[in-house]
């Protein structure tokens, strides 16, 4: 049998179609009931007072931080091992980039490297759950409370983990989601704000809509834009939403399956989950070592050639893309992070896999 199997596809059923079908007939395609609904699955999920929905997870990151009032001359502490959406928002409004290193377990920033980039101009922190698994909350707000900074959760890759007794969402001061294709939920292009303050809610809420004073049709108090959720695309994510402890479960099968095969593999690194959290495996991340019978590059395409999809999350560290994310952050200063983006690689981990994709995927790698 020749496989042909793809680092992620969409779990849609039956059930989304009729879903879509039904808010076509209705006549209400734009934002209405069903982004409503959307927005208190989320408070719902998340455990916050707010939410809001938005067009992608980097309208709810760009929403987000003017929410919190980030501007001209201020920094903003971040990762450089993640996707550019993260970044470009805080470009977008005038603010500076400072990048601190990872931690080599998880991959998400360390406690310790954003200490040591803070400066006075600092004012907010930005992470990033990466691949599913929270980052170390209670260190990042200790230093945030000490500093008097707003921590914004990019948690994207990371609806229902749990760091703690609290969700992806709440693990912050304002949090945000994106509910792209590839996402444990979808809705094909998406996003979504989570917040238990009021304030930032009300700025973002305003921000997403053109600027436009609530209950004040034609009013604005400032710039604005159209980052709002249509109700056919957030049909899709209630079905979806309805569906997470399934997708999850399922995501979380498949990475202990993984782990057992792949743990006595020298070279072959399997994800770390921190204590205190739970991980969803948005993706499930092997790290290939110098002891590995063949670099990175090497065995991705030794995937591929047997028809397993695979990808690099991420090649290159954003540091590096000066042209336009102007800091002063080099190599030497985020060794970690440099060392992953040339060692890591995810494999299949979505809930569309079969038993029997599983156990090729897993005996593939085994027969190196």
């Amino acid at each position: 049998m020749v496989f042909r199997i793809p680092i992620a596809k969409p779990y849609i059923s039956g059930q989304e179609i009729n879903a879509v079908t039904r808010v076509l007939k209705s006549g209400m395609i734009a934002r209405g009931k069903e982004v409503e609904q959307l927005e208190q699955n989320y408070r719902d999920v998340c455990g916050t007072k707010y939410s809001a929905a938005t067009s992608s997870g980097t309208a709810a990151l760009h929403s987000s931080m003017y929410g919190i009032g980030l501007g001209k001359g201020d920094e903003v502490i971040t990762t450089p091992f993640t996707f550019v959406a993260t970044v470009h928002p805080i470009i977008m409004l005038g603010a500076k980039p400072v990048f601190a290193d990872i931690d080599p377990l998880t991959y998400n920033i360390d406690p310790k490297s954003i200490e040591k980039v803070l400066t006075k101009k600092t004012k907010a922190i930005v992470t990033v759950d990466l691949y599913g698994q929270p980052a170390d909350y209670k260190e990042i707000n200790k230093i945030a409370r000490a500093n008097d900074l707003v921590v914004v959760e990019d948690a994207a890759q990371a609806i229902g983990a749990t760091y703690g007794n609290k969700s992806t969402g709440a693990l912050g001061d304002i949090g945000c989601f994106s509910m792209y294709a590839t996402k444990n939920i979808t809705t094909g292009e998406g996003g979504m704000i989570t917040t238990n303050n009021a304030e930032f809610y009300e700025k973002a809420y305003l921000f997403r809509h053109h600027g436009q004073i609530r209950g004040k049709e034609y009013e604005y108090e400032d710039v604005g834009y159209n980052y709002e959720l249509s109700d056919i695309a957030a049909s899709i994510g209630n079905v979806q939403i309805s569906k997470l402890a399934k997708i999850t479960k399922k995501r979380q099968k498949i990475a202990a399956l993984y782990d057992k095969a792949f743990k006595n593999i020298t070279g072959l690194v399997t994800p770390f989950v921190g204590p205190n959290r739970t991980h969803v495996y948005h993706q499930y991340t092997l790290r290939v070592t110098k002891d590995f019978p063949m670099n990175r590059d090497a065995f991705g395409a030794y995937l591929r050639e047997r028809g397993i999809g695979c990808r690099v999350y991420y090649p290159e560290p954003l540091h590096r893309f000066k042209n336009h994310i102007h800091c002063s952050a080099q190599d030497k200063d985020l060794p970690n992070t440099v060392k992953a983006s040339q060692e890591v690689l995810s494999i299949p981990c979505h809930p569309n896999l079969t038993d029997e994709e599983v156990r090729y995927i897993i005996n593939t790698i085994k027969n190196i």
